[in-house]
């Protein structure tokens, strides 16, 4: 696990282990944590700080157990707060395509083209990102590996216009033997979640675009663009990299009521009763 994910746990378990740190954890009840959640609810947090704050006590619970530290898989029970269905987090298509038209053909033009369509066309995180080595990259296959949340291993993929943005950029850019695929262009070392925050925001500029381009925007725009053009959601969890479907649905398939209603006219049984141009069902 990544030194800051060790920081976030342990900063969300602080209020929780100030209450139960004296005791054996296997004393600890269910009836205890239900008590403790009850109480941090009477704070009155926002909603994805008490979300996040019941979370991390279930998934000690669930290690604890599954490490056999603890008999009761009472996790289970841990109930964690609904979240709101908040509005789309996406990039406007629109928007990326002044972005794309903005890069220009200079090494950083090439580069911040690629970048553009590398977190567009893979959905990978800006982690694995940063990370990628060009031997982990296949441009004729439209495949990379990458190391991600937790340096977890996954595959993501991509299509021929992303291939050739690649490319482009490798054969252009100042350090032709670096080992990461995306590196400054006055330095010989790897960028920073940082910094591709910073190229995007100048870009947007540049575009004249308004509103939200940071690199998870981007994910969530691959998300929803794919389930808008007919893919499924089990197949989208898996290319995202998800270990479980509600993870997906809870926050990627987000969607607008226009965009709602041009999938009900689009896949209604009633749309076809007049031999409408709605799509076939799928199995």
């Amino acid at each position: 696990m990544k030194p800051q994910s060790v920081r976030w746990y342990r900063h969300r378990l602080a209020r929780f282990l100030r209450t139960f740190g004296h005791r054996d954890v296997k004393t600890v009840t269910l009836d205890d944590v239900r008590g403790y959640v009850v109480s941090v609810r009477a704070l009155q947090y926002a909603d994805y700080t008490l979300f996040s704050l019941v979370r991390v006590v279930r998934r000690l619970f669930k290690w604890l157990y599954e490490e056999r530290q603890i008999d009761d898989g009472f996790y289970k029970r841990i109930k964690a707060p609904r979240l709101p269905q908040l509005p789309p987090k996406a990039v406007d298509l629109e928007h990326v395509r002044a972005m794309l038209s903005a890069c220009g053909n200079s090494p950083a033009g090439k580069r911040d083209k690629a970048i553009v369509l590398f977190l567009l066309d893979t959905g990978c995180r800006v982690g694995g990102l940063c990370g990628l080595n060009v031997g982990d990259l296949d441009l004729v296959g439209g495949r990379a590996r990458v190391l991600e949340k937790g340096d977890r291993s996954r595959t993501i993929l991509f299509g021929e216009m992303t291939s050739k943005a690649l490319r482009a950029w490798l054969r252009g850019r100042p350090f032709p033997d670096a080992e990461f695929v995306f590196t400054s262009l006055r330095e010989r070392r790897r960028m920073t979640g940082f910094t591709v925050i910073q190229i995007l925001r100048r870009l947007a500029k540049r575009a004249g675009v308004v509103g939200r381009v940071n690199p998870h925007a981007f994910r969530h725009t691959f998300a929803r663009e794919f389930i808008l053009n007919g893919g499924d959601i089990g197949t989208l969890s898996q290319i995202l990299g998800h270990s479980q479907i509600l993870v997906t649905k809870q926050f990627y398939a987000m969607f607008t009521v226009d965009e709602l209603k041009g999938e009900h006219e689009r896949y209604s049984p009633v749309s076809r009763l007049n031999g409408g141009s709605a799509a076939r069902r799928r199995g």
